[in-house]
Order: C-alpha cells, then structure tokens, then sequence
C-alpha cells in the first residue's frame, strides 16, 4: 500500500475547494499515481469545523484528473450539526476510513478536493487516498 494526503481550508458552502496542502511541508498541490498503482482502494477523511455557525452541514471528497481511468468521483464522508454555542475543551474523532475501489493510470495526476454543503463556520480537511501498490 502506499498513501498519498493532502488538506487545507474548506472556503465556502458549496464550493469546490482544492485541498494543495502538506501540513507546511512543499509539495504539489495534485498527487501523483504511484508507478506500479493500478487503484484507490482506501480513502481517510478527518474533517473538524470550529462551530462558529448553526448549520447542518455534510462532507464530501472530490477526486478529479487524468490519473483516474473513469473521471471525476465524488464521495461522501461525513456530517456535523451545530445548534447552539460551542461550549467544549476540545475532542478528538479518529478518521471517517472508507475501503473503495476507484482505476487509476500509474504515473499520473490526481486532485483532491473537498465540499461542504450547509455552512458550520471554519472548516478543515484532510484527506489521505490508499492506493494499492
């Protein structure tokens, strides 16, 4: 297996926002299929929202280039409901973990993007793509 992750900043509700960020490290915004990969065959998501709006709001990753083999995928990956004030010390949720099976070409590009439809305030997204190689 190898894994590929990228994260960043969700802009706005029903926007698709590019996820181009490696935790500060430089690297390029697509990844790269792996030489020998022949599928996406996992996906992890974290996905946390500082609840400055009372929304109802679901996720969703969006791949997209020319390293997948039948177009544009997009999954769903998770939902938050805020009502009222965020009163907490903080949580930790451990990925939402996903096994699929998506045909990708080796060598090739894949952007990742993330959705948010319903607006929960400021939201960030990671996602890590498992390819089979």
């Amino acid at each position: 297996m190898q894994y590929r992750t990228r994260e960043g900043q969700l802009s706005a509700a029903d926007t698709v926002t590019s996820l181009g960020g490696l935790y500060g490290i430089a690297t390029a915004t697509a990844v790269q299929v792996p030489a020998n990969a022949s599928k996406i065959v996992g996906l992890m998501v974290s996905v946390a929202t500082d609840g400055a709006a009372n929304a109802a709001s679901t996720f969703a990753v969006q791949l997209q280039g020319d390293g997948l083999t039948s177009g544009t995928e997009t999954l769903t990956c998770g939902s938050i409901t805020v009502d009222g004030t965020n009163a907490s010390n903080g949580n930790f949720v451990l990925p939402f973990q996903q096994a699929i099976s998506i045909p990708v070409i080796a060598s090739n590009q894949v952007s990742i993007a993330g959705v948010m439809a319903g607006d929960s305030g400021t939201v960030e997204m990671s996602v890590t793509l498992v390819f089979d190689a």
